[in-house]
């Protein structure tokens, strides 16, 4: 059982948590998407989001499959489910963007910094998470239409809630294989952090967020980011705070390809497989009918300059709307700088 004080700290920060060329050609068939594009991919109406009682213990189309220690800590030893959200701008399972209460502001960063080095079997990506676009102002403002939803939602050391939160420069340091190697059984999310946006210089979060003490759901749902999906996270005793992405963070990304092809190379999952935007061949977005459990499929895309037939993750705007597992195998020192911040029990503040 979870001390108080231990599951006070952590729920705490649960608000803002909001986060291959060894396949060869031809070992699948290409996915062929024939139709024009849509609209929605690039001015998206609805999202769709998780029903309540969705598990995270599992692989599964429209799951998202963690195992991440402190979680389930801090659900008593249990894999969390995802919760109905009671907020204005969800209905059923239709959270409609218009009715989204966006952190507002139009902030530069012009300290922003990022680099990919790569070697013969790795990508290495180092920068300070400042993203190349402008994003909400945070702290969030009083007055403005997202503040109470974080002004309501508790913080964690330094900050006592989640309003407070500002976005600060952060030591981005993570390691994946170059070439991945796909897996027939796929592998769980086991940190917060699911992959790098190499377009911005910023990381994306796993999908799962809380809104009150026990209350596990879909962070689009359960708080406001802002126009890029996206707000700040601060590890326990740190005051750091880090922006990252929620699955649907293609709208401010600076190359959105052309409108009748596939979408571009938007970043890489922590396995080392590329994530791409909502376009499939042709222009179409892409459903989750068309992605497997991970939200994944093989299919044409370009990698290093080349078309290759490949395995490859999608942004889209059906729940987990990005990598809901990995289909690869991340190195064990991805991302260990910030995994050794993050453990359970908590360090001592610094």
């Amino acid at each position: 059982m979870v001390g108080k004080t231990f599951r006070r700290l952590y729920l705490g920060l649960l608000p803002s948590l909001f986060i291959v060329m060894n396949v060869m050609p031809g070992v699948q068939p290409a996915f062929s998407h024939d139709a024009a594009a849509t609209p929605a991919a690039s001015n998206p109406e609805v999202f769709k989001t998780a029903p309540a009682g969705t598990p995270t213990d599992r692989p599964g189309r429209n799951l998202q499959f963690l195992c991440i220690p402190f979680l389930t800590a801090l659900n008593n030893g249990v894999a969390p489910v995802y919760t109905e959200s009671t907020n204005s701008w969800v209905h059923g399972l239709d959270i409609v963007v218009s009715e989204i209460p966006y952190v507002e502001g139009n902030v530069s960063w012009r300290d922003h910094r990022f680099k990919e080095i790569r070697r013969l079997f790795t990508r290495r990506f180092v920068g300070n998470n400042l993203p190349n676009h402008v994003t909400g102002e945070f702290p969030v403002k009083e007055g403005t239409a997202a503040y109470s939803y974080y002004k309501a939602a508790p913080g964690s050391p330094p900050y006592e809630t989640a309003d407070q939160i500002p976005i600060l420069p952060y030591k981005l340091d993570i390691t994946i294989p170059r070439w991945p190697s796909y897996n027939v059984v796929p592998t769980c999310i086991d940190q917060l952090v699911s992959g790098v946006a190499t377009q911005t210089g910023v990381v994306w979060h796993v999908n799962i967020a809380d809104g009150s003490t026990g209350v596990y759901g879909d962070p689009l749902a359960l708080l406001p980011n802002d126009t890029c999906f996206g707000h700040p996270f601060n590890y326990p005793g740190t005051p750091n705070g880090q922006y990252h992405y929620h699955g649907w963070s293609w709208k401010c990304f600076p190359n959105q390809g052309n409108p009748k092809k596939h979408s571009p190379l938007f970043g890489y999952a922590l396995d080392g497989f590329g994530i791409y935007g909502p376009r499939g061949e042709g222009g179409k977005v892409v459903t989750n009918d068309e992605l497997d459990e991970c939200h994944g499929h093989f299919g044409l895309v370009n990698w290093e300059g080349r078309m290759r037939n490949m395995y490859h993750y999608h942004l889209n705007y059906e729940f987990p709307y990005g990598p809901g597992c990995l289909r690869g195998r991340p190195l064990k020192t991805a991302n260990s700088g910030e995994k050794k911040i993050f453990t359970f029990p908590p360090p001592p503040p610094q």
